[in-house]
């Protein structure tokens, strides 16, 4: 049989590999969990995983994978939900970055630290700690798993994002490995002669051609991110909105004045779940947290009370959450910038509520994600979009008039739906949906829970109606969004993207595919192919 005959089964082809890599660790274990995201199932589970541990092993699979005809579908916790990493065929092997794991470099002075793509935003905060240096952006709520390279490689959000943008806006350069086995290194890194990776530009921005790609344009091996000084002093506050468009309008004021580094909003009923969902008052080491993170005992303490007595309390009187954290040089700084965001809210008609969500989350940034279901055990499907501060409001609105055509539908299969609402920088405001529904959940989804979670949680049955639901019902908030011109992270397979490219553009983006990746080994599918 030939080495590259496409109907070599499976257990042939994960053979041919390891006879090639006998030193490389590859597993067959837990197959069904690497065949799924948090939303998507692969019909076809993976030959195999395999994890390298340097760019060598890398360039090596990538070989492998040219002289088989297999697809390399590379992974980091598996945190997406966009089809960006399950198999989009029977040849493909899943590639674990998560052991390449090491912070390889740090200058304190040059404000620069290079890591592995295995690296977790929760391991470099703790690293940058002492130093009292932090990342612009410096993670998602999944940063406890979350690796550096696939959130770049994805893109994420939120810690840092309300001023200082996304996870792209902080990489100064990288390492990666092409389909044709070579590696690219992007920005000041690239010089032949005394370099270093303390800039991104010398010449046409190379980093960002790889930045957001799901991995289609190579592997990241290196990844190379900006560093700044830490706030000295943070501010909290949280405001009830009874109208969401008007909040979403007040956030993109927030946003465009760099007010927070922090501006999330919620539906009241991710509020009170994230309220309630494991009780603040028995969460003793929340508020230990709380009270160690406080500038003084007695202010912790009192922080910490008001929680434990108001959290849970208030969340029952609330409507939209808009839930903000301000930093600054020193206390006069963060406060004042505090004072602003407690202006335009009430302005907006915000009405001021106890910052118990702000403090929690900056207790603790990076909390288990044993959350993947609701409380109730519903699967859910997440959906964003990014627009401009000007069509926020719209489209809130238009998001709501997609879900009202679909009502009958909803009340019939037992769907409802969420908000996660964020400011994203000067410019920009998200939006996202969290569609929730009763279905069988994936591995994946319980994954991170500990055997007793699992065994509290409530048995659901595969419900193919409501998932066809779904389906149509996504398809149409997608079409909405991209008629207000809205952009996507995470894009993977998901989201619509070549075919909203001019022409132009689109050609050039399908030219580089093929110059960088020629074999089609690297995540096949991603970016050049869309569906909900």
């Amino acid at each position: 049989m030939s080495a590259r005959d496409p109907s070599a089964p499976s257990a042939s082809l994960l053979d041919a590999v390891v006879t090639r890599h006998p030193d490389l660790p590859i597993s067959t274990d837990d197959l069904d969990l690497y065949r799924t995201d948090i939303y998507y199932v692969s019909e076809h589970l993976p030959i195999g995983i395999a994890a390298p541990r340097s760019a060598a092993d890398v360039v090596a699979l990538v070989a492998t994978a040219r002289e088989l005809s297999l697809s390399l579908a590379t992974r980091g916790a598996g945190l997406s939900y966009s089809a960006g990493y399950i198999p989009g065929n029977a040849r493909t092997l899943v590639v674990d970055m998560t052991r390449m794991d090491a912070i390889i470099a740090l200058s304190e002075q040059d404000r620069y630290v290079t890591v592995e793509p295995g690296v977790t935003w929760a391991q470099l905060r703790q690293a940058l700690e002492p130093l009292k240096l932090t990342t612009p952006f410096w993670g998602t709520f999944s940063g406890l798993y979350a690796t550096i390279g696939a959130t770049v490689s994805q893109g994420g959000k939120f810690y840092g994002s309300a001023s200082r943008g996304t996870s792209a806006e902080s990489v100064l350069g990288l390492d990666v490995v092409t389909g044709n086995g070579e590696i690219i290194t992007t920005g000041s890194a690239a010089g032949v002669v005394n370099s270093s990776p303390f800039f991104r530009n010398y010449g046409p921005d190379l980093t960002g051609l790889f930045l957001g790609d799901c991995g289609a344009f190579g592997i990241k091996t290196k990844i190379t991110l900006q560093l700044i000084p830490q706030a000295t002093a943070m501010r909290f506050c949280s405001f009830s909105f009874a109208d969401p468009a008007a909040q979403l309008a007040a956030m993109g004021q927030i946003g465009s004045e760099l007010l927070a580094s922090e501006c999330l909003g919620m539906d009241p009923f991710t509020a009170r779940s994230r309220m309630s969902g494991e009780g603040l008052a028995k969460d003793l080491a929340t508020l230990v947290a709380i009270v160690k993170g406080s500038g003084s005992l007695f202010k912790g303490l009192r922080d910490a009370a008001v929680i434990a007595a108001r959290g849970r309390r208030f969340a029952n009187d609330i409507g939209y959450l808009m839930n903000c954290v301000t930093e600054g040089r020193d206390a006069q700084d963060a406060q004042s910038k505090l004072r602003r965001v407690q202006e335009i809210a009430a302005k907006a008609g915000g009405r001021a509520v106890p910052a118990s969500i702000p403090k929690v989350m900056r207790a603790m940034p990076f909390p288990r994600m044993n959350g993947l279901l609701t409380p109730s055990a519903k699967r859910m499907n997440w959906l964003h979009t990014v627009v401009p501060n000007s069509r926020g409001s719209d489209c809130f609105l238009q998001t709501e008039v997609v879900f009202e055509k679909h009502s009958a539908a909803m009340k019939l299969h037992g769907i409802d739906r969420g908000y996660l609402l964020s400011t994203h920088g000067p410019s920009g405001v998200g939006i996202e949906t969290l569609i929730r529904w009763s279905d069988m959940p994936y591995a994946l989804h319980t994954h991170f829970m500990t055997d007793e979670e699992r065994a509290r949680i409530r048995t659901r049955a595969s419900n193919p109606q409501a998932a066809a639901a779904i389906t149509a019902l996504s398809r149409d908030i997608i079409d909405a969004w991209r008629a207000l011109g809205g952009v996507h992270m995470q894009i993977g397979r998901k989201y619509p993207y070549l075919e909203t490219r001019m022409p132009a553009t689109a050609d050039f983006l399908s030219s580089l595919k093929q110059t960088l990746d020629p074999d089609g080994v690297i995540n096949p599918g991603n970016l050049f192919t869309a569906g909900t």
